[in-house]
């Protein structure tokens, strides 16, 4: 098995496929705008502002991909806003989340091992990291988060 089957492996595991866990793609499926913004006390977060994050921090992989390191603390700044609306606005953000994981996904599948062995550029004044670490750490980031949703919705009984 090589670099590039492992990481093509844990991706499909932290985002469409069931393991040991439900992946990240399953925790939001089937659910309403309200129960995406329904939050389990005022200083936690919603379901929907945890996708709103995901997608955040994983375009900001895409970017550093294309050798455009994303500055850390804009990023920060730009996350955790309050997310409400109706049932498209949801769904767009649905479909962001998707969308930037095929494409992360596309790239793994276009990449050869020594592009995976390779530094990629992290975030501005942040020392870089092979690429192959970067991608395994933001796919773990989603299972992490996958459960946080799963959480949240059986606290609503979803």
């Amino acid at each position: 098995m090589t670099i590039k089957d492992v990481l093509l492996r844990h991706l499909a595991h932290t985002f469409e496929l069931e393991t040991w866990q439900p992946p990240l793609a399953e925790a939001v499926k089937d659910l309403t705008a309200k129960q995406a913004a329904w939050k389990p006390a005022p200083e936690r977060h919603s379901i929907w502002q945890i996708v709103r994050h995901i997608s955040l921090w994983k375009q900001g992989v895409l970017e550093a991909w294309d050798g455009h390191a994303p500055n850390m603390q804009a990023m920060e700044g730009a996350d955790w806003g309050e997310a409400s609306g109706d049932e498209a606005a949801w769904q767009a953000d649905v479909r962001r989340l998707h969308d930037v994981t095929a494409k992360i996904k596309q790239r793994v599948e276009a990449s050869d091992e020594a592009f995976l062995a390779g530094k990629m550029p992290s975030y501005q004044g942040v020392r870089d990291q092979t690429a192959v670490l970067r991608l395994m750490a933001m796919a773990t980031h989603d299972i992490y988060h996958a459960g946080q949703i799963r959480y949240i919705r059986a606290l609503q009984g979803a």
